[in-house]
Formats: structure tokens, C-alpha cells, sequence
């Protein structure tokens, strides 16, 4: 079953076509696997409920029982590389260890998306205060080097290159964007909130590092990218 978000302030954030997950686990048996894109979408059987899941490129098995972890649940998606519309079909993360650097990067909105939560939360008004945006020549790097060395590139601009994990358009008059490196993830601002990137796109972004960023009500992030400006890559 699809699960929506039930806090009233963040009805913008579901479109007609797909639904934030929440983070939780299946432990599923793989019938079948087809790699594309830079993403494996596997069919599954969660003690007899089968659907289809995408998880970014990995080896696996059919016949194999592994574990994923909800991302985004998205309704009538039409992967380009397959050919092929899926009903329905769960972006998710493997659970692993050597993909759980990416887990937490809290959902695309901090602490907002929380299972039963039933206060409604309003957004700080101060909500762009204290947003620093760097107009230097971008510095090319990989999402875990700026990771690995947070302090090195606070308030830089940065150009990296990674896979689109998860979209929001629309949010406080921004457009959110998790890009994905096969380990790592980090989310980009963009002040186009119509910005016309999808799942799957791999892209380059260009923008500017914030670190340890609490924008309030749980817009909170040790590291985040801010005036993102994308080019989606053939």
C-alpha cells in the first residue's frame, strides 16, 4: 500500500504520481532482476504481495531474500531505459552496509516526515536567514569527499555529478533534489521550484555547501547544498 504523509502543511509534497515512504524495511525474495539506468529493478515477494522495487545498480540474484529500505513509492512510472510502465513501484536502498552512509540523509526534509506524527508543523518564516551562496568558480568533486571533509568546502560552490534519488517540487518556494553517488547523498536547493529533473536522471549540479544548517521545525542538515543549478547528462 502506498503510504502518504498525514501532516496537513506538507500536502504539497505529494504529487498525483507518487507518495513519500518511510524509511521502512521488507525483506523480500527476488523473482526477478533487470539492470538499467544505473538502477537494478527487481520483482519481489513480500510473503505473497509482489510489486516492483528499484535500487541503485547492484548485483543480485533471482531467488535471493535481501532487505530494502522505502524511499519514494511512485504510481504509473515509465522507465525509459526498460521501455516499460510500472503500476506501481518502490524506489528504495538496499540494506547494507556499504549503502548506509546514504540512509540517513534525513528523508528530504529533515525530521518532518515522521510516522504518526499528528501536530501540524508550520515552517519557520526565517526559513531563507542565513543562506549562504558562493559566486567563486565551482570546485569539481565527488558527494563523499565533501563528506570526508565538510569543513574544507563550507560556503564553497561545488560542481558534482550524481544519480536523482528523490524530487520535491514546490517546497517553500524551492525544488529539493537528493543526489546519489552509489554511497553517498546529499540534497540541493534549487530556487527554480519547477526545476525539471526526475528519479533516475544522472546530472551535474552546480551550487553552494552549507554545513550544520537548522532552518527549524525540522529542516536540519549537516550538509546541504543551496542555489543548485542542474543540467541534466545523456
Amino acid at each position: 500500500m502506498i503510504k502518504k504523509l498525514s501532516i496537513s502543511c506538507l500536502t504539497a509534497l505529494i504529487f498525483t504520481n507518487f507518495a513519500f515512504a518511510l524509511d521502512e524495511p521488507h525483506h523480500v525474495k527476488i523473482l526477478q532482476t533487470k539492470d538499467a539506468g544505473g538502477y537494478t529493478y527487481i520483482k519481489v515477494d513480500e510473503k505473497g504481495d509482489i510489486f516492483w522495487a528499484a535500487i541503485m545498480k547492484t548485483p543480485v540474484k533471482i531467488g535471493e531474500t535481501i532487505t530494502i529500505k522505502e524511499q519514494v513509492w511512485m504510481k504509473n512510472f515509465k522507465s525509459k531505459t526498460l521501455d516499460k510502465t510500472f503500476d506501481k513501484i518502490l524506489f528504495a536502498q538496499l540494506d547494507k552496509k556499504d549503502l548506509m552512509s546514504a540512509k540517513n540523509i534525513h528523508n528530504i526534509h529533515g525530521n518532518m516526515i515522521k510516522k504518526k506524527q499528528n501536530t501540524q508543523i508550520r515552517p519557520n518564516p526565517k526559513f531563507n536567514e542565513g543562506v549562504i551562496i558562493s559566486k567563486d568558480t565551482p570546485i569539481k568533486v565527488d558527494i563523499s569527499e565533501i563528506y570526508k571533509n565538510k569543513d574544507k568546502y563550507k560556503n564553497k560552490n561545488v560542481q558534482i555529478i550524481g544519480d536523482v534519488l528523490q524530487v520535491s517540487n514546490k517546497v517553500m518556494g524551492n525544488t529539493w533534489v537528493k543526489i546519489y553517488n552509489g554511497t553517498n547523498a546529499i540534497i540541493f536547493r534549487s530556487s527554480n521550484e519547477d526545476e525539471k529533473v526526475s528519479i533516475a536522471d544522472k546530472v551535474e549540479v552546480i551550487g553552494t555547501i552549507n554545513t550544520d544548517v537548522d532552518y527549524g521545525y525540522g529542516f536540519k542538515y549537516e550538509i546541504i547544498g543551496v542555489d543548485g543549478k542542474f543540467t541534466i547528462l545523456k
